[in-house]
């Protein structure tokens, strides 16, 4: 069974909040219909008329339930970052140190790498809303870190410490090689979708990661 795609997950989390005496059926669609449309179109070119066509209620109506359209973004987003998107992203990271932990750092790397950027390719509008509201807004920008970033920090520093102390790895302090992991990361999503996906796809996905991974293992200098 394919798992649910994080917008899915998302609409499916709206679905089952069960505090009604906050919660009431219009303001459900309110979320809904925002979910779609800042993952569509994102959170500045939605409109909270646009919102509400979409819910199918008046635009006077979300203002009766939320100040603003940022009040609308921060009661979806923030909640869903700690209750829903954490679990969502991180578990397949907990799967694969977890089978994979006793396999060389490389392989770890490489199958860590495959996995965030399928994770990406698959939910790619709805993690926009949280990765580009994240820079405008530092409530979304603290959760994210309180969750996501927090706890997949603690599981790479342990893969990297047990590594060092099995002498795959060199003795380097472990903030310095998982900024390097992470930074290869980010680069080889960024590239793939953002920034020059043209060029990018001159080599296949697997391809591209299998460099990424070998000049993050062996740098760039020649060993002429």
């Amino acid at each position: 069974m394919n798992k649910p795609s994080f917008e899915e997950g998302l609409l499916q989390y709206v679905e089952e909040l069960k505090d009604e005496s906050e919660m009431t059926e219009k303001q459900k669609s309110i979320l809904r219909a925002s979910i779609k449309l800042f993952a569509e179109k994102g959170f500045h070119a939605s409109s909270t008329a646009e919102i509400a066509k979409e819910a199918g209620v008046a635009e006077g109506t979300i203002f009766r339930h939320y100040k603003s359209k940022k009040d609308i973004l921060l009661a979806v987003v923030a909640p869903v970052l700690v209750k829903f998107a954490a679990p969502f992203i991180l578990k397949d990271i907990r799967e694969i140190f977890k089978e994979q932990a006793e396999k060389p750092f490389k392989e770890v790397t490489t199958e860590l790498f495959r996995n965030r950027l399928n994770l990406v390719l698959q939910n790619e509008k709805t993690i926009r809303i949280l990765l580009q509201e994240a820079f405008f807004h530092d409530e979304i920008r603290e959760a994210l870190i309180a969750t996501v970033f927090k706890d997949a920090k603690e599981m790479v520093y342990k893969l990297i410490e047990a590594k060092m102390d099995a002498g795959e790895l060199r003795r380097l302090p472990s903030q310095a090689v998982f900024r390097a992991v992470l930074h290869s990361m980010i680069g080889l999503v960024m590239f793939r979708q953002v920034l020059d996906p043209d060029e990018f796809a001159e080599y296949s996905d697997e391809e591209q990661i299998a460099y990424t991974v070998d000049i993050l293992m062996n740098g760039i200098g020649s060993r002429e």
